[in-house]
Order: structure tokens, then C-alpha cells, then sequence
């Protein structure tokens, strides 16, 4: 193992700045809906896959959103994954209680009703993923969600066979930083992909490089 210091060979990160490491991502979307107020669009950044069986995803909710308030009702919800045309109502979702301002309306946002759920879906976006709660546990503010997949869609001829066409709108978000002009909020920074952006790497490579035993193991679960 090398004598080296973490700092000769990298610059040091403070815990907030660490967050760029693993950008662009795409920034989902939360739609909630309420039987007595209607649907409520919120920015996430806190979500992840969560586990296979059942297909489910892992969302994190702060205690003093309005969605919390919602999904605790309700018990379901939308990941909407945004195309870069929704760039403005990444920006306002993330600002902006729906207790003060009825985002969708504002917006002009499009919706279309959930097959499985009863949250929409919005039109606009690269897809959609309709989850149901199936567990949840606190910690600190948050109220973490373990949703069920119910129904998953894409817009169309959104896939290059089991992977998201970048042909489609998508939206790489690289995270929020002051610029200048900027006075009351930071600007967002984002990335528009292309199929000229995709690149290839042949798995079977990794696998020819391996001792024989292993080659051979690896070969045979192929």
C-alpha cells in the first residue's frame, strides 16, 4: 500500500461538496396526491433503489414538507424522472410549498390519471413510476418510504432495449451553485445528453482477463 497522503494525491471535499462526486443524476419528481387538496409536486434527491423483491425504491421525506403530510394520508406516490423542458419546475418544486402555491397549476403542468394508484402522472416527464408504501421507519426529521413498483412507464420509444434511449429529454442534474447575478437563489446546473454522448464497454473483456479458474466460473454463469 502506498505511504501517500489523501491530500498529495486528491483535493479535500467539504461534506456538502461531496455531493458532485456522483452527479449528474436525474433529480426525480415527487407527485402526491391528497383526497381533499388534489396533487402536490416536490424535488427529490433523496431516493434510491431499494430491493428487488418486491421492486421497490427507497424515498426520503423531511417531516415539515407538505408531501410528508401527504403520503402519510395517502400511502402512495409518483417518481417522475423530468425532461430537461421541466428544468423550471425542478428549480420551483424545490423552493416552494404546495401550502403556498399550487405548483402544477402554476406550472401548466400536464397530468395523466394512474393506472394503479390514485396519484398522476405527469405527461412531460422522461417516466413514471407508480409506488405504494409498503414500510417506512424515521430517522432524525425524515420518514424514510420503501414504495412497491405498481406500474412503470416511459414516454414513447423511450427505451434502446432495457436501457433509457438518450434520444429521449433526459435531464443530468449536476447540483446548485451561486453565479453571477444571481441575488435571491442559486442557479441549477444541468446536462443534455445524446445518443452521440453514449459510449460502449464490452463486458466480456473484464471477464478474458481473469485467472483461468475464475474465467472459466464467470464464463459458465454467462
Amino acid at each position: 500500500m502506498s505511504s501517500e497522503d489523501p491530500s498529495d494525491v486528491f483535493d479535500e471535499l467539504s461534506e456538502m461538496e461531496s455531493k458532485a462526486i456522483f452527479k449528474p443524476k436525474v433529480v426525480a419528481l415527487v407527485v402526491s396526491n391528497s383526497e381533499n387538496k388534489g396533487p402536490n409536486v416536490m424535488t427529490a434527491s433523496w431516493w434510491m433503489l431499494a430491493g428487488y423483491n418486491p421492486f421497490r425504491y427507497m424515498l426520503a421525506v423531511s417531516h415539515g414538507d407538505y408531501t410528508h403530510e401527504i403520503i402519510e394520508e395517502s400511502k402512495e406516490f409518483v417518481l417522475a424522472a423530468p425532461s430537461s423542458e421541466m428544468i423550471e419546475a425542478l428549480t420551483l418544486s424545490g423552493m416552494v410549498s404546495n401550502r403556498e402555491l399550487d405548483k402544477i397549476e402554476h406550472l401548466g403542468l400536464e397530468t395523466v390519471p394512474g393506472s394503479e394508484i390514485d396519484v398522476p402522472l405527469l405527461k412531460n416527464a422522461v417516466g413514471n413510476i407508480e409506488c405504494s408504501v409498503m414500510d417506512s421507519f424515521e430517522f432524525e426529521n425524515c420518514t424514510y418510504y420503501f414504495g412497491q413498483v405498481e406500474a412503470a412507464y416511459v414516454a414513447k420509444d423511450g427505451m434502446d432495449g432495457r436501457l433509457l434511449s438518450l434520444d429521449n429529454d433526459i435531464l443530468a442534474y449536476l447540483g446548485s451553485d451561486w453565479d453571477e447575478g444571481d441575488t435571491h437563489t442559486k442557479s441549477r446546473y444541468y446536462a443534455e445528453l445524446s445518443s452521440d454522448d453514449l459510449r460502449r464497454f464490452p463486458g466480456d473483456e473484464v471477464i478474458e482477463g481473469l485467472p483461468e479458474d475464475l474465467r472459466e466460473k464467470y464464463q459458465a454463469e454467462d
